[in-house]
């Protein structure tokens, strides 16, 4: 195995009760070069997060203690705005979409080929290390984009809605940026997928119907709506009077 250079050796918290697999993601992120913190239980987890800056979650479902769905949901209500990626082996429709509404940026099925799973963590870090971890004055390179009630700093990696701000994750900020930039042009879930992602995979369709559905429901304003969907073809944005 050889590090990707294109992604920065990253801080990754691995939370898995399975000991033989722990040790081989364990052993995969770190041929990498990342740094592993392993844990087997949702409530050392949380104290983990509360206690150290990551930059990715690897959370199973699956645990003594709980679902880890449960648990996302818990960190995305408190602000966490870190990819997370669920791994697990429910595999059913409605068990990738429960994981995925809970806030998950990803979700795999075991087993895995370790390959994808290598690049879906590649995919998710290198997202989140083009974003600024400062706050730097935007530039004229990204302007702000300035709609009716809402705001997006591109630099800032923010958003605001009637001067309140918005806590999106990475993902959704993508996915809004992309939207955003060409308002009123249908993007196709192969489309996001593609720009968004990074895959073709259709697969994962589910992912973009459920970060959709987060981001419209962040994007809440007493007088417009901003993500439409535009049925059997995919999705835009516009301003809309409520």
């Amino acid at each position: 195995m050889t590090f990707n250079n294109a992604v920065q050796a990253a801080n990754i918290l691995l939370v898995e009760d399975d000991k033989d697999l722990s040790e081989l993601i364990a052993m995969q992120l770190t041929f990498q070069g990342h740094k592993v913190t392993k844990t087997q239980c949702l409530k050392d987890a949380d104290q983990q997060l509360a206690e150290t800056a990551f930059d990715l979650v690897v959370l199973d479902r699956g645990l003594a203690d709980g679902d880890g769905a449960d648990l996302c949901q818990q960190w995305r209500q408190r602000g966490v705005t870190l990819p997370i990626l669920i791994l697990t082996a429910r595999d059913g429709e409605m068990d990738k979409v429960a994981g995925l509404e809970s806030g998950a940026d990803d979700y795999m099925t075991k087993p895995f080929s370790v390959l994808e799973f290598q690049a879906r963590v590649r995919t998710l870090l290198r997202r989140l290390k083009s974003e600024p971890s400062t706050s730097p004055p935007p530039t004229d390179n990204s302007p702000d984009l300035q709609f009716s009630g809402l705001t997006i700093y591109p630099e800032l990696h923010k958003v605001e809605i009637d001067q309140q701000s918005v806590t999106l994750t990475a993902n959704e900020f993508a996915l809004l940026m992309l939207l955003a930039n060409r308002p009123g042009r249908v993007f196709s879930k192969e489309e996001i997928l593609n720009q968004v992602w990074e895959t073709n995979f259709s697969g994962y369709h589910h992912t973009v119907c459920s970060t959709i559905n987060r981001l419209r429901n962040k994007l809440t304003s007493p007088e417009y709506k901003y993500v439409h969907t535009v049925w059997g073809v995919g999705y835009k944005f516009e301003v809309a009077a409520l």
